[in-house]
């Protein structure tokens, strides 16, 4: 299975690279905001499984790689503990935090009646130029998947529901919704990364799109319920294998 990394995940080192690239990514003097850069870096490996569920991370080693303190990196720790991206384990350290499928269940349940309540507020709101943009993508997408390639498709899956939730005009209920996603997105990347199960969601986006397009709020809602349902199916039937990856 090929997986999609985030180029975010790039700047994260791994415990084998050796000092002089540790000092060719430093970033210690590149951003303003450190801890914000560090805590980006971090969270970013867990959600893209670049560091695995359940998997020890060590801040003194993390704190080389990116040639940063210790004591920043441990904030970032605390951060991500209280996220529910880390565990703590007393005289141990911090632990990858490991989704369970019930999680996975419970999680799409929740999303699949939020996206479908954004998707039927965002209709009436969305500018057509938004729509045309996205017809353009979606274009692309079907003549990439044609030719066997994912990016593309994946990018439009992600635009989709980005300008739905976005045009929602309900704050508190676009803030629900990404605080959810980010903890699937490995998922859905892992899901939409073959390229069988690529062509079939590609057909589910395009109905929810026409029907978007067509300005039929009930409907776009359903198609998106279904298309929530379907996907939540689907990842929990290959749950380890996208966790841990097909042996």
């Amino acid at each position: 299975m090929s997986h999609i990394k985030n180029p975010e995940i790039e700047l994260y080192l791994s415990s084998n690279n050796s000092e002089k690239n540790a000092e060719e990514n430093s970033i210690g003097e590149t951003y303003e905001s450190l801890e914000e850069k560090v805590y980006i870096i971090i969270k970013n490996q867990i959600i893209y499984h670049e560091i695995k569920p359940g998997q020890r991370i060590i801040d003194k080693n993390v704190a080389k790689q990116l040639s940063v303190s210790r004591s920043l990196v441990r904030q970032v720790f605390a951060t991500l503990a209280k996220e529910e991206y880390l565990v703590i384990v007393p005289r141990s350290g911090f632990y990858v935090r490991e989704i369970t499928e019930k999680e996975v269940e419970e999680i799409y349940n929740i999303r699949k009646i939020l996206e479908s309540y954004a998707t039927k507020l965002a209709v009436p709101r969305i500018p057509k130029r938004d729509i045309d943009n996205l017809e353009k993508t979606f274009k692309k997408a079907k003549k990439d998947l044609d030719h066997n390639e994912v990016i593309s498709f994946i990018e439009a899956d992600a635009q989709l529901h980005r300008l739905l939730i976005d045009n929602s005009g309900n704050e508190y209920l676009r803030k629900m919704i990404d605080k959810y996603n980010a903890k699937f997105v490995f998922f859905r990347v892992a899901d939409l990364s073959r390229i069988e199960r690529a062509k079939e969601s590609y057909f589910e986006h395009f109905e929810i799109f026409k029907a978007v397009e067509e300005k039929k709020e009930a409907l776009a809602a359903k198609l998106m319920a279904e298309h929530i349902e379907n996907a939540k199916n689907i990842i929990l039937n290959n749950f380890h294998n996208y966790t841990f990856g097909e042996k």
